[in-house]
C-alpha cells in the first residue's frame, strides 16, 4: 500500500479547509447548533469547497489539482480564496437565517442581558425560589462563565392578596443582590408601570 505524499495531503487539506471555514461561518450566522458527524462534516466541507472553488477558478484560471497545489499559497490567490470563503459563508448564513427568525447561539441569560445593557437597562420582576416577588431597575448581572447573579436598584418587595392583586410594595433599600440559587424566573419591562398588571402563575 502506497502512503499519500505530503503534496497529496496538502491538496486534501486545501480542498477541505475553505468548506470547513464556510460551514463554521454559516452555522454561526444562522444559529445552527447541530453537531455534525465526521462523515457529514467532511461531505459538507468538501461540497462547500467545490462551490467556493468555482468562482475562484474562474477568477484565477487555476483549474486542476496540480495548479491548486502549486499556486494556492501565492499571496494573491490565498487572499482571494479566503475572501470567497468568507463571502460564501456570510451569504449562505444570511439566507438560512431568514428561515430561522429569532434563533441565536449562546446562553439565553447572556443574550437577554446583553440586549438589556444595549438598551440602557430595564425594569424587572424577580421571583425567588422561596416564593417572594421583587421589582426594581436592573443594575448588574453575571455574564459568560460568571455565576448567573442579578442585582436591582431601588427594589420593592411585592405583597399580594388572595386574588393575586398587589396589596403592598415594601421598599428594600437602595440595591439588592440575588444569587443564582435565589432566582426562579425574571420578567422584564420597559417601564415599571407595565408590571402592575402582572400576576405570577
Amino acid at each position: 500500500m502506497v502512503l499519500p505524499s505530503l503534496a497529496d495531503l496538502l491538496v486534501i487539506v486545501v480542498l477541505l479547509v475553505p468548506g470547513f471555514v464556510c460551514l463554521f461561518i454559516t452555522c454561526r450566522i444562522s444559529a445552527i447548533r447541530r453537531r455534525f458527524s465526521d462523515i457529514e462534516f467532511t461531505v459538507w466541507s468538501l461540497f462547500l469547497s467545490l462551490i467556493i472553488y468555482v468562482p475562484f477558478s474562474l477568477t484565477t484560471g487555476i483549474s486542476d489539482l496540480d495548479q491548486i497545489r502549486d499556486k494556492i499559497f501565492f499571496p494573491g490567490n490565498f487572499v482571494l480564496l479566503m475572501i470567497y470563503t468568507a463571502l460564501a459563508g456570510i451569504v449562505l448564513g444570511g439566507i438560512l437565517r431568514k428561515f430561522r427568525p429569532g434563533m441565536m447561539l449562546g446562553d439565553p441569560w447572556n443574550i437577554i442581558f446583553d440586549r438589556v445593557t444595549r438598551k440602557g437597562g430595564k425594569f424587572a420582576i424577580i421571583y425567588t425560589e422561596n416564593g417572594l416577588e421583587y421589582k426594581g431597575f436592573i443594575h448588574l448581572s453575571g455574564a459568560e462563565q460568571d455565576n448567573k447573579e442579578l442585582s436591582i436598584k431601588y427594589p420593592k418587595l411585592i405583597l399580594r392578596d388572595k386574588d393575586w392583586n398587589i396589596a403592598n410594595e415594601i421598599p428594600m433599600g437602595k440595591e439588592i443582590l440575588f444569587t443564582e440559587k435565589d432566582i426562579r424566573r425574571v420578567l422584564f419591562f420597559e417601564k415599571l408601570d407595565d408590571s402592575s398588571s402582572v400576576q405570577p402563575h
